[in-house]
């Protein structure tokens, strides 16, 4: 039991101690594959992966071990993103679903479009950028308690009408929970270059607990990252569901300065009717994420 328990462990420091790094943290290429598409964990900065909010709908993009631990057939879930706004960012579409082929055996796969506004380029010619990325999954219940998944992400980046960058990356990820205790683990993002940068590849690691009041479960959750260029990430979160109908959701995430994801506080709440849940997340205290605004519809069956 207890060698069950230290896996995800065991996963996230064989991948922190695989990091060799001297100097200042490198630039990353390609740094929306780590941007959060779970609409719920959004509104907990991050954190929440080992809890498994907002079920496996998302899995495919950076928590595929959760998948085949949700006890639904099916799930799928979309979301409408304004990020960035204060940039001049993007709006974002995202789409994902999880089928159980078997008890023990779940597959899944989503779609991201970043769409972002028209760049003026001179003798009245413009062109709108956008990244995409197509994302697939599958996670195996080893025993009640313990699941590994694994997913990869296809993305590209297009620029200019001529000019585009792509790139693959893999999140391998194991997931222990007993007790209302979960521990999840493993390596994100893990790539070869593009255009001469490496993908922002992490070791990973998030902590989860569910405490019951009666009518009301609170789940605390943290999360923490190192890049292998150097730098550093970490998150703690908190759900409130009350008679499980209203969500309460409220994070905070603590970012290296060069960290692909930067420091922010979120927002958020959310409302389940029968098999439907509907959220709603708000990012605030970034000078590049605030006022970013996000809307997410799940289902489940």
């Amino acid at each position: 039991m207890k060698k069950l328990l230290l896996l995800p462990i065991i996963l996230f420091a064989a991948a922190f101690s695989s990091i060799a790094q001297d100097g200042a943290a490198e630039s990353e290429a390609m740094g929306f594959l780590r941007t959060e598409r779970n609409p719920e964990r959004v509104a907990m900065a991050g954190a929440g992966a080992a809890l498994g909010n907002g079920g496996g709908a998302f899995s495919a993009f950076g928590s595929p071990a959760i998948g085949v631990r949700t006890g639904k057939k099916i799930e799928a879930g979309g979301s409408y993103a304004i990020w960035a706004p204060s940039i001049n960012g993007s709006t974002n579409i995202a789409g994902g679903v999880n089928y159980h082929l078997t008890s023990g055996l779940a597959i899944s796969a989503g779609y991201v479009r970043e769409q972002f506004k028209e760049l003026d380029l001179g003798g009245g010619e413009t062109y709108a950028p956008c990244n995409q990325i197509i994302a697939a999954g599958a996670s195996l219940l080893l025993t009640p308690s313990l699941s590994l998944g694994a997913s990869v992400n296809f993305a590209t980046q297009q620029l200019l009408e001529d000019y585009s960058l792509s790139g693959t990356s893999v999140d391998i990820q194991a997931c222990y929970s007993i007790s209302g205790f979960s521990v999840a683990g493993g390596v994100r993002c893990l790539g070869g270059k593009v255009a001469d940068s490496s993908l922002p590849t992490s070791a990973n690691l998030d902590l989860g607990y569910i405490l019951s009041f009666g009518s009301v479960d609170l789940a605390m959750a943290a999360d923490a990252d190192y890049y292998f260029s150097g730098n550093y990430s970490a998150a703690a979160g908190v759900e409130a569901s009350i008679l499980n109908l209203v969500q309460l959701r409220a994070g905070y995430r603590f970012s290296s300065p060069n960290a692909v994801i930067p420091s922010h506080l979120a927002l958020g709440a959310g409302l389940s009717l029968g098999p439907a849940r509907v959220s709603l997340s708000y990012l605030t205290a970034s000078e590049y994420l605030g006022g970013t605004l996000l809307f997410g519809l799940g289902v489940g069956f």
